[in-house]
């Protein structure tokens, strides 16, 4: 049976052959985990439309995916990802405060506890991006707008 192409056209990230470790010299320091990354955020993040990402802004995301465990979205409070990041509480929220503006993070407020990070504005404008650059083979009628309406893509 053919491997079936994912939504860009390519293959699932299953279809690769080597574990993602043994391609390391040193796969211990994959240990403490690792954070599966689409190649297209690291690729488009500078320059997405209408508003791209900083270099801080991209990281305060990265910090997010390593607490994305489930569909749901991750909740680690600014203090942790402050001290991850070596910024302040202060730098972090404004991370936060700013990607919530560009319409790419939506904040959601937990009662006496952290608030969730939802980046389905982020994940649907770094789907947009690959259909309007050509980046898939196949455009799809799936492409929604930064509102999430439904569009036929041309």
């Amino acid at each position: 049976m053919p491997q079936q192409l994912g939504v860009l056209g390519r293959l699932p990230s299953e279809a690769y052959a080597h574990p993602f470790s043994s391609r390391w010299d040193y796969p211990e320091v994959f240990d403490n985990g690792y954070v599966p990354v689409p190649n297209l955020f690291l690729q488009a993040y500078a320059s997405l439309k209408p508003y791209p990402l900083t270099p801080g802004e991209a990281m305060f995301v990265l910090e997010l995916m390593t607490f994305k465990w489930t569909k749901d979205p991750p909740f680690p409070g600014y203090k942790r990802i402050a001290e991850r990041m070596n910024v302040t509480d202060k730098m972090v929220r404004r991370y936060a405060q700013s990607l919530e503006a560009k319409g790419y993070l939506r904040r959601g407020l937990r009662k006496n506890q952290t608030n969730e990070f939802d980046l389905a504005g982020l994940f649907r404008a770094l789907y947009v991006f690959a259909v309007t650059n050509n980046n898939a083979p196949h455009k799809s009628d799936r492409a929604e707008n930064i509102d999430g309406e439904k569009r036929k893509v041309r």
